[in-house]
């Protein structure tokens, strides 16, 4: 999904393909890889060794794409086009899966003249309410609520819990018992 996302973001942007370069290290039967991509001329790693070739890549656009939203709406190029191809519903999406928590669910309100409405949307999200900031139609309004909801969650990930594994590169889900809210703040 990264990698794909990774591709979109650049056609466009009108920017070179992503390429991808890969470092594979121990043995035959049980080898680790450990990808870079080159965005744009950056270059960003993936942050762990994974078991596949596939995983390393996913990996690196992941670290790409998380970097190039959390310079903000709207600041470079490549962040207006994040912004634009709803990324930040995306990402909020597959968030809730992984943590196993409900989908996000999205409501809208218009207000305004009949020729020039204004539409709000908030985002539920483990309970949770973001509102976004106003927008000229829907579907603008939904993705400001899902940016909006995406950079409160990021404020939370300096509570980190990452698996026993250094292979996984994913943070843990071992916590059921939470409440959901509480495995947002612990899986960002």
């Amino acid at each position: 999904m990264y990698k794909n996302q990774l591709q979109e973001l650049a056609q466009r942007s009108c920017f070179n393909l992503p390429s991808y370069t890969c470092i594979r290290e121990g043995p035959d039967h049980a080898p680790r890889f450990k990808a870079t991509v080159n965005f744009n001329g950056e270059v960003f790693e993936s942050p762990n060794y994974c078991s596949t070739l596939r995983q390393a890549e996913h990996s690196a656009a992941e670290v790409a794409l998380n970097a190039l939203a959390n310079r903000g709406p709207s600041n470079s190029l490549a962040a207006r086009i994040l912004d634009e191809t709803g990324v930040y519903k995306n990402l909020l999406q597959e968030v809730s899966q992984r943590v196993g928590a409900s989908l996000p669910a999205y409501t809208t309100f218009r207000s305004g003249l009949g020729h020039l409405p204004v539409f709000t949307c908030t985002v539920e999200l483990a309970g949770v309410t973001f509102t976004g900031e106003p927008a000229k139609n829907k579907k603008q309004a939904e993705k400001n609520a899902a940016m909006a909801a995406w950079s409160s969650l990021k404020l939370c990930e300096d509570n980190i819990v990452l698996w026993e594994d250094e292979n996984y590169p994913y943070p843990s889900k071992k916590s059921e018992d939470k409440p959901e809210s509480s495995k947002f703040g612990s899986f960002m």
